[in-house]
């Protein structure tokens, strides 16, 4: 086998590869030989189908399928050999078509293969250093947001009138043009009395209104309303006002302490503190990620280098698909929602190629600096992840591909850690 590749750019090869008719020979022969032995022909007893009848039935399936088969081990020697490290599928083309007795194979692959990169100037990186700020205004917003969050719904007494401020619960249709269109439709929903966006549920319209009032208004779709066959159509609202409803929210006190359900929180000075740990996690968790995103771009900015558009395609369908998952959990099919695909990826892309650049320098410092990962970092990692899930760590399951995920990560990890060891603060 002949092998030649030409460097078409740092991140693609051109790999013309030529098989020798010896080759081709035995991959044929051995092909046909195990077509006689398992197709049944008529006129034939099983395995005695002469070469010929064979050729004549199903020479256009065994050259397809001896072509893909040669191709697919034949360009992985060539990748072995000549150290191409190939990131996607090659993109094959054949010199001649159709195999034969007698005959060589040609070929060129173009490949899309990992940059190769000297790591440079990563040791006293200038960078902004990050710190977990938590303030007390921080705490009450917070105790604030939980208090809210067990507000009540009751109904109005001692008057049927709408007043600002109020919730309303209406039945409601909406038309255009004398048609109901999708969605314009709803009984018993909860809407406020109030100024601001009709179409998130804020009606000034119901001031003054009394329970039981049947009335219609016109109202127009804005310009970027989520349907785009609505946009900036003509509405005619039927809505008839049920009734009255008022919040009622609970006091910031030990009684909300325990309704909480926080186990062992039962006074408001132990939620008070409760929620000041948990900030203090979210907090430097957030300032850790920040930290290690600015020195990731420090170091990128040192070392310039061409990325394989398969590598961005690739974690691009990764954060498709984690999105999906994500949705799914929620019970969401996101099949069924229209969503603009091409849009999603053209805006995610940017962060796609951040995410794969990242990875490829961390990875090239890594192999410099000669860091590795041993068995007691990886058992450390997973007893971290254990504690965080609130289980056993012989409960969790790590399938092999998992497990090199997982190495992966805390190499990257203890990559940012000698970048964040080695790095000029300001």
């Amino acid at each position: 086998m002949k092998v030649q590749v030409e460097k078409l750019s740092p991140v693609e090869r051109k790999v013309t590869v030529e098989v020798g008719p010896e080759r081709v020979a035995r991959e044929i022969e051995r092909a046909y030989a195990t077509l006689g032995r398992r197709v049944k022909i008529k006129g034939f007893r099983p395995g005695k189908a002469p070469r010929g009848v064979l050729e004549r039935n199903f020479r256009d399936q065994i050259e397809a399928e001896v072509l893909e088969r040669l191709v697919a081990s034949t360009f992985e020697e060539a990748a072995k050999a000549e150290s191409i490290d190939a990131v996607a599928a090659p993109r094959v083309q054949v010199a001649e078509p159709g195999l034969g007795v007698g005959r060589s194979l040609s070929y060129t692959a173009r490949v899309e293969v990992k940059p190769v990169i000297e790591a440079r100037d990563y040791r006293g990186l200038e960078v902004e250093r990050k710190t977990a700020q938590i303030t007390d205004a921080m705490v009450e917003a917070e105790l604030e947001r939980l208090r809210q969050s067990f507000t009540q719904m009751e109904p109005v007494e001692g008057r049927t009138d709408a007043r600002k401020g109020d919730w309303a619960v209406i039945d409601y249709e909406g038309s255009v043009e004398g048609t109901v269109f999708e969605g314009g439709k709803a009984e018993g929903a909860l809407v406020q009395v109030a100024d601001g966006d009709f179409f998130k549920g804020e009606m000034a319209a119901l001031e003054g209104r009394q329970v039981g009032d049947a009335f219609e208004i016109e109202q127009s779709f804005p310009a970027e309303f989520r349907d785009a066959a609505l946009r900036g159509k003509q509405a005619r609202f039927a809505i008839k006002l049920q009734s009255l409803r008022t919040q009622k929210i609970p006091a910031l006190d030990d009684a909300l302490a325990k309704e909480v359900g926080i186990e062992g929180v039962e006074t408001l000075e132990a939620l008070r503190a409760r929620v000041r740990t948990d900030i203090e996690k979210r907090e430097k968790h957030r300032s850790e990620a920040e930290q290690r995103d600015l020195l990731i771009r420090a170091a990128l900015a040192k070392n310039e280098f061409e990325v394989p558009p398969a590598l961005v395609e690739r974690t691009l369908d990764a954060m498709m698909e984690s999105t999906a998952q994500r949705f799914a959990r929620q019970g969401i099919d996101i099949q069924q929602l229209d969503l603009d695909v091409a849009r999603i990826r053209a805006d995610l892309r940017e962060q796609a190629l951040h995410t794969v650049k990242a990875a490829l320098v961390l990875e090239a410092i890594a192999e410099v600096e000669k860091v590795e990962v041993s068995a007691e970092d990886e058992k450390a990692e997973l007893e971290r992840r254990a504690v965080e899930l609130g289980v056993p760590v012989s409960k969790l399951k790590v399938r092999e591909e998992m497990r090199t995920a997982l190495r992966q990560q805390i190499r990257e990890e203890k990559t940012v850690a000698l970048l964040a060891e080695h790095a000029n603060y300001r």
